[in-house]
């Protein structure tokens, strides 16, 4: 049974990596998040960008928003 703190809305900076079947931010601090989404992310690819989701416990985001930094 999930906790209402189990997953927290959040907003992370890194590079956007494509393996082939998931989408990965590489934070600036080393860390790997797999990112939950249905879009074409390929014009990002190798890009910093920002992201914002539902982060859950397991090292995934629910992807809601993604957008080039600055």
């Amino acid at each position: 049974m999930k906790t209402p703190n189990s997953r927290a809305y959040r907003r992370l900076t890194g590079r956007l990596r494509l393996n082939g079947r998931s989408a990965v931010l590489e934070t600036e601090e080393g860390d790997l998040l797999y990112l939950d989404t249905d879009d074409d992310l390929t014009a990002f690819e190798g890009s910093r960008v920002v992201v914002e989701g539902q982060l859950s416990r397991s090292g995934r985001m629910a992807l809601t928003w993604l957008g080039a930094a600055a």
